[in-house]
């Protein structure tokens, strides 16, 4: 039978490791890996040890060294994933690829958007002031992208000079998008105060709001790269 002079014997140096193992620098989760008691025990033990300089310095790298090697393996994990979501998704477009890509229709707008579309964004934007090319994409993303024009928002950058021309109201029927669509207009500096082309109603964005697209978007023009190289 364990008499009541081992156990405390015991824990006696149980707590001498844990201030041994604290003074190198170890969290409390660390020690209670090694030392299996209560964390509330673990704390009374520990509350009023004093640290020197070297050890509190030993402890703080020690905890920025665990935060570090977390947030590591968190984007490991998050880059993975992704990885994984970007293999589906290519197969996913190269199947559609495939089903279009004897339709012109299709490859105007892979090739328009590789001209005037966003790359680096986080998700897709289709930016022109011509209302022609304008429309050729909304109607490319309602055939393709299976997005009714409704549902598209729209940013109109434009100049200063010209706010008050209400060029909103004016993409906004041009579009048949409705105004409550539009972002907030984006005025870019000038030095101009009078318009050098009178037809001019600044640059309209096209902008869907799930990486989704954009993604879908830059795989179909990998393909479409691919499909013109073949063809050589």
């Amino acid at each position: 039978m364990i008499s009541y002079v081992h156990i405390m014997k015991a824990k006696v140096l149980e707590k001498e490791k844990a201030i041994l193992l604290r003074k190198q620098g170890m969290s409390y989760k660390d020690i209670l890996a090694q030392i299996p008691v209560a964390k509330s025990s673990l704390s009374m033990w520990l509350q009023d040890l004093p640290l020197t300089e070297e050890e509190k310095h030993n402890l703080k790298r020690r905890k920025d060294g665990n935060i570090s090697r977390g947030r590591i393996r968190a984007a490991t994990s998050l880059h993975r994933l992704r990885e994984a979501r970007d293999s589906d998704l290519y197969e996913i477009c190269r199947k559609e690829f495939a089903q279009f890509a004897h339709d012109p229709f299709f490859q105007v707008g892979i090739s328009l958007y590789w001209a005037e579309g966003a790359k680096r964004s986080s998700n897709f934007g289709f930016t022109n002031s011509d209302p022609e090319m304008v429309m050729v994409m909304i109607r490319w993303i309602n055939k393709y992208l299976d997005i009714k024009t409704s549902d598209l928002r729209l940013r109109l950058y434009t100049h200063r000079p010209f706010a008050s021309e209400n060029q909103e109201e004016y993409w906004a029927k041009e579009t048949g998008i409705p105004r409550q669509n539009f972002g907030k207009t984006v005025y870019k500096p000038t030095g101009l105060l009078v318009k050098k082309r009178p037809n001019y109603k600044g640059c309209i964005r096209i902008e869907i709001g799930k990486v989704l697209y954009l993604r879908k978007m830059l795989f179909w023009q990998r393909l479409l790269i691919e499909y013109y190289r073949k063809e050589r």
